[in-house]
């Protein structure tokens, strides 16, 4: 009989309003405990806010030269970057590994630098310290700059930007590509303008584990572009040692249909150095052109027409 009247009152009007109210009751409680939460989450906002400037900027958490360390510099770059980059920036002491910015401003600091092709990653810890890891240019040819008082070798890397000269070792731009008939010249750290030093870069990166053995020496662009259809592109020789040039035609990423690809180019220069000798003589031939087949063009001496003698082959 209990049980029956439990469920009649349960179905009754009064039951179903008792409910309701219960119901509301714990989802005002559950609105409430959420406002209060909102409420010290904003509270505890606007504190930090108005303490964190006097907080992170206490010495416990500035960053100072001695803690910033980056990536082994490759032997070829003579220049303390690390060091460049705090005194030009104004790290030293200057920020907090708390600023929400931290990463942000060691990074634009460090790529900015001339010889920082990108920045990989920026790792902090505490006590304040911080490991850029960085991707360094790295020289693959000189542009040659003659004045009347000297000629400059300004060294550039694979996208033709201008690297700080006095950072590379004399000695190793000797050796480089040497990249001539260019005008102008922009920033240290930013890029050449001229399609011929894109074009060259392309080149000397390409041939860069040929260059020694087939005694090349120099990348000349042409002083204009040709034109087949609607394509513009310049044609590059390469100078050897001995002098013989070598017709090598469009850089292979602006080339024009139907010009052969670089390996097969290099291939055809091969089997000239294998035919006439090393091209580091001036008995190897005057001119090589590679571009659609091997064509060669046999080096001449003028004799003296005094003495009796005519124009004749090198052998």
């Amino acid at each position: 009989m209990a049980t029956r009247k439990k469920k009649q009152n349960a179905g009754t009007p009064g039951g179903g309003l008792a409910n309701a109210r219960h119901l509301l009751l714990s989802r005002g409680r559950v609105i409430l405990a959420l406002l209060v939460v909102a409420l010290l989450g904003w509270g505890l906002q606007t504190v930090w806010q108005r303490v964190a400037p006097s907080v992170i900027h206490r010495d416990r958490y500035l960053l100072t030269a001695d803690g910033i360390s980056i990536s082994t510099l490759p032997d070829w770059i003579m220049a303390d970057v690390r060091m460049e980059v705090i005194r030009n920036s104004g790290l030293d002491g200057e920020i907090s590994v708390l600023d929400e910015g931290f990463a942000s401003v060691i990074e634009d600091a460090f790529v900015l630098h001339p010889w920082v092709e990108s920045v990989e990653k920026v790792t902090k810890s505490y006590p304040p310290a911080v490991f850029v890891e960085l991707t360094f240019r790295r020289p693959v040819a000189v542009v040659e700059m003659a004045s009347r008082e000297e000629v400059q070798l300004i060294p550039v890397d694979r996208h033709g930007v201008q690297l700080p000269a006095g950072d590379v070792p004399e000695i190793r731009k000797r050796y480089l590509p040497r990249i001539g008939g260019v005008v102008g010249r922009p920033p240290v750290g930013q890029p050449w303008a001229d399609p011929r030093v894109i074009g060259a870069t392309e080149l000397a990166e390409l041939l860069a584990d040929h260059w020694e053995t087939l005694h090349l020496v120099d990348i000349l662009p042409s002083a204009r572009p040709e034109i087949q259809d609607e394509h513009r592109y310049f044609v590059f020789s390469l100078i050897t040692r001995g002098g013989t040039r070598v017709v090598w035609g469009a850089a292979p990423s602006n080339a024009p249909p139907g010009e052969d690809q670089f390996e097969s180019k290099l291939q055809r220069l091969r089997e000239c150095a294998q035919q006439h000798g090393p091209l580091d003589s001036v008995r190897g031939p005057a001119v090589v052109d590679v571009r659609h087949k091997l064509a060669i063009t046999p080096r001449t001496v003028k004799k003296n027409p005094s003495a009796g003698g005519t124009e004749s082959q090198v052998k």
